[in-house]
């Protein structure tokens, strides 16, 4: 993660331009709409409150051989389907950084926990394995403001 991945969760998570200009030291805008908590750059994937369906993206570094061919396995968590695109990521001396989707969806109408699963990225030699937590929300979060 570099420092474009923190700007744009401080962005998400509603931290005013500002603030974040006179934290890093330079002008900064935040896109409009704002940018999705759940794509912060990290090495796992946590959906606390999903209604039907996301699409979320992670950016990958390859530090292996130059070139490259990792293939996904998926193992969704129990009642939820998980599509990612592309299924092959490609590494060679040009392309260093690939991002790809993940599309995990429920016909879960319970709020029990979290299920978990994992997508595993492998070029038959190493094995990059990113844990996914998934929660479904069945109602609105609602409060009483008096």
């Amino acid at each position: 993660m570099g420092l474009e991945d923190y700007v744009l969760y401080m962005c998400s998570v509603g931290y005013n331009e500002t603030s974040i200009s006179q934290l890093i030291g330079k002008t900064t805008v935040c896109s409009n709409p704002k940018p999705s908590v759940l794509d912060f750059n990290l090495p796992s994937i946590t959906i606390p409150n999903l209604k039907d369906e996301v699409t979320i993206t992670r950016t990958v570094t390859n530090v292996g051989p130059l070139n490259s061919v990792y293939r996904v396995t998926v193992e969704p968590p129990l009642g939820f389907q998980v599509t990612v695109t592309p299924e092959t990521l490609v590494f060679n001396s040009t392309t260093k950084k690939v991002y790809f989707k993940v599309k995990v969806s429920t016909t879960h109408k319970t709020n029990t926990g979290y299920y978990f699963g994992s997508l595993t990225w492998s070029d038959s030699l190493h094995n990059v394995t990113i844990p996914l937590s998934v929660r479904t929300q069945i109602l609105q979060n609602y409060y009483d403001e008096n």
